[in-house]
């Protein structure tokens, strides 16, 4: 007669065993992300300027969960810190539950708030921003805004027309074209912006 106990053993094995493909496909997929959000992190100034829409907004969220992170990781620090030497808990007597609750609460808000609070600060106290102007043979000068997929740069002789509602004429460079143009890096001020432009943009 089998017992209850060699039942559960054996639904446990299986359950080691059928998990073991999951859990490794999950972490290949953590690996590659990681790789690819060190890749896109690890780009300079001028490298990020090529990047297509897409990759911005990896990029964007890349460095959103490692700040979340980063921040959760050391509020969680801080209170096992002052439990054990404020409180004179010890490692068994610590409230762990509460810690990790803690980290999971400031990461989800790290999510929530610091977008907003990076968009508040890009707007009201960053005066300026930096482009890459480009002297075409066909267009004269022009400013690199961004591109449109991964061979087509978007130009502008308006350094600011990203920041610019109304019609701004912009034209269609390959990115081949480019090669064997200079760059000059330029600091442009930002275009005046009355106060609630800056809350609602």
């Amino acid at each position: 007669m089998i017992r209850v106990a060699d039942i559960f053993l054996l639904a446990m094995e299986r359950g080691v065993i059928l998990g073991i493909p999951a859990i490794l496909s999950v972490v290949t997929f953590l690996i590659g992300i990681v790789v690819s959000g060190k890749a896109l992190l690890s780009k300079s100034e001028l490298e990020q300027v090529f990047l297509t829409h897409e990759q911005k907004i990896k990029m964007y969220y890349y460095k959103l969960f490692g700040l979340s992170g980063l921040i959760a990781f050391l509020v969680g620090d801080l209170y096992v810190l002052w439990s054990l030497t404020i409180n004179k808990k010890t490692a068994e007597t610590a409230n762990w539950s509460f810690a990790f609750a803690l980290v999971f609460v400031i990461f989800i808000c790290g999510l929530i708030s610091l977008g907003t609070i990076e968009k508040i600060v890009q707007n009201f106290f960053i005066k300026h921003h930096f482009k890459y102007k480009v002297n075409l043979i066909d267009y004269g000068e022009v400013y690199i805004l961004r591109m449109m997929n991964a061979e087509i740069c978007i130009c502008s002789k308006d350094p600011n027309a990203n920041f610019i509602r109304n019609n701004v004429e912009s034209v269609l460079v390959k990115l081949d074209d480019l090669i064997q143009t200079p760059l000059i890096k330029e600091k442009i001020d930002k275009p005046h912006k009355s106060f609630w432009q800056k809350v609602f943009e």
